[in-house]
């Protein structure tokens, strides 16, 4: 398993990430070693190139990823969470998308876009505010509303117009930007449904419900970015980290259960998944909470822009506004 996490990687990161910042992307050479490692397969089966971790080791990967750095946590994140619907691909498509070497996939979950059904395909149109990774991918995924209903569809990176829209405090080299679509016709094997029951693939992975997969994988990112903030932060004594930790603790056994649920043959249910975004919610709360507790203590480093404190504290600011995660949903 090539998770590169040396001092020497970890350093260049973090010595690069202002740079990154500026440049609204990863660097070239953090991205080459993100595709050389396949962290974007990391619990994808063997024969869908992936890694094949089990899923509660994924996601306490992913947290030690968003440790070494939030955008790229954050990235990782959203973009493998793309890569778990080849599961649910029809297998055609699979098998082209497979044997790309620089295979990337990321999308939006916003229904922005309208199909109507046309000639064995799809003519399509839309416009969605954020996609991560979006500068890197290969492929995106869109949800349109056709007929009532919302079904999610595959698009060539070469089908799509990205949008420079990503301008925030934090997670700036996300490359989070917009894209659209103009009207143009797509072959219906292009759609898909995420369904457990209509999985393609046989892996538990793919019966996990998606909610699940979401609320954990982010509320990993949130874990990550708070722990290295801790370390970074001044007067650590003065403020208590249990209630973070427990509820951190919390989720991560919830993770495990559910997970070995899945691997029985059994679906968590609709109040399991219901109990993970309030996991994550809360989570979340605790998170920000020990974080201004903490900042309160720094000194005008914890301001500038340039110091890795500040700009854990904007990622991590930036990241708690995801829908799955801010307390309103």
């Amino acid at each position: 398993m090539n998770i590169d996490t040396s001092v020497e990687f970890i350093k260049l990161v973090r010595d690069t990430a202002r740079e990154a910042e500026f440049r609204g992307e990863l660097p070239a050479f953090v991205w080459e070693q993100v595709l050389s490692a396949n962290w974007l397969n990391l619990y994808l089966p063997a024969d869908l190139r992936g890694i094949g971790m089990e899923f509660p080791e994924a996601v306490e990967t992913l947290e030690k990823i968003a440790w070494i750095d939030g955008s790229l946590g954050w990235t990782i994140t959203l973009c493998s969470g793309a890569h778990w619907f080849l599961g649910f691909l029809d297998k055609s498509l699979q098998a082209d998308l497979l044997i790309q070497d620089r295979l990337c996939i990321t999308g939006s979950g916003n229904a922005g876009g309208t199909a109507v059904s046309l000639d064995g395909g799809y003519w399509i149109k839309g416009e969605w505010p954020h996609a991560s990774g979006a500068s890197k991918a290969t492929y995106l995924t869109a949800n349109f509303t056709m007929n009532g209903t919302v079904v999610a569809m595959l698009l060539d990176a070469k089908e799509v117009e990205l949008i420079g829209n990503w301008s925030t405090m934090g997670m700036k080299a996300t490359a989070s930007n917009g894209f659209r679509v103009t009207p143009q016709w797509i072959p219906a094997r292009r759609a898909f449904v995420i369904d457990p029951e209509r999985a393609i693939h046989p892996d538990p992975v793919f019966k996990f419900p998606f909610e699940l997969l979401a609320a954990y994988t982010l509320a990993a990112n949130i874990t990550g970015m708070v722990k290295r903030f801790v370390e970074l932060a001044e007067y650590q004594g003065r403020v208590s980290i249990e209630p973070f930790n427990q509820s951190r603790i919390e989720l991560l056994q919830a993770c495990r259960d559910n997970w070995e649920l899945v691997k029985q043959g059994m679906h968590p249910g609709q109040s399991a998944i219901g109990v993970a975004c309030t996991q994550a919610r809360n989570l979340t709360r605790q998170a920000l909470l020990l974080v201004q507790n903490l900042y309160g203590y720094q000194s005008l480093a914890g301001a500038k822009e340039h110091t890795e404190l500040n700009r854990v504290w904007r990622n991590i600011h930036t990241a708690a506004l995801h829908p799955l995660l801010r307390s309103i949903p």
